[in-house]
């Protein structure tokens, strides 16, 4: 039996209602999966937002949970340049009120012989020992600013010993300084002023942004 031209069955023409294979798709990808348009490259492995197997993208910005330099460490460092002035006023006023002052009648009129008040005099109004014992202490203060500058705990821990002293040395040298008159009266204003800044010297070394910066550079 003959077929008309236009019969669907005709082999000519194959089979019209036979299904049409899908074209062969790239290794990975499915049909139906949205295909890049014209122009648009490829998407896959590190073209696609995020990086491979899933990590995120290396982001040099990104929190590292370094602490950076506080600017309260710029303060610590201030009060430690003040508390170093304030010893040295207060020192070279001492020994001026030491060399104006007749110690030793003093020291006789609170009951110590003639021999034990020379001897008491002359030990309180060294000018050589008062001269030696600032060279030490400023030496102290630039080793402690010096390390304090560089993040060192050991500046920290060793400038809070130093300040502990110093305000008990303060409250020691108030309770007779009222003997040198006027200039007892300097003393006592000085030795106030330097133990509010020694204290606020220990406050700010241990406050919270310090006592981080400093943690983290002593286990570097």
């Amino acid at each position: 039996m003959s077929t008309t031209p236009n019969d669907p069955r005709d082999p000519q023409f194959g089979d019209q209602h036979r299904p049409m294979p899908n074209p062969a798709q790239p290794f990975g990808v499915q049909p139906g999966d949205d295909q890049p348009g014209a122009g648009q490259a490829p998407q896959h492995g590190y073209g696609r937002q995020g990086g491979k197997y899933g990590t995120s993208e290396y982001n040099p910005n990104q929190y590292t949970g370094m602490v950076e330099r506080p600017g309260l460490l710029d303060r610590l460092l201030k009060l430690t340049l003040l508390s170093a002035a304030l010893y040295v006023v207060f020192t070279i006023v001492s020994l001026i009120a030491n060399s104006t002052t007749d110690l030793a009648a003093i020291y006789r009129d609170q009951g110590l012989s003639s021999e034990q008040a020379e001897m008491v005099a002359s030990s309180a109004g060294g000018v050589v020992g008062s001269v030696i014992g600032l060279v030490i202490a400023l030496l102290l203060y630039f080793l402690v600013y010096r390390g304090l500058a560089k993040g060192k705990n050991w500046a920290r821990i060793l400038g809070t010993v130093f300040a502990a002293l110093s305000i008990l040395s303060y409250l020691f040298g108030m309770l007779g300084a009222l003997m040198y008159g006027g200039l007892g009266i300097v003393l006592i204003v000085i030795a106030i002023i330097a133990v509010i800044v020694d204290i606020l010297w220990i406050v700010t070394a241990f406050k919270a942004p310090n006592s981080a910066y400093f943690a983290q550079n002593n286990r570097r």
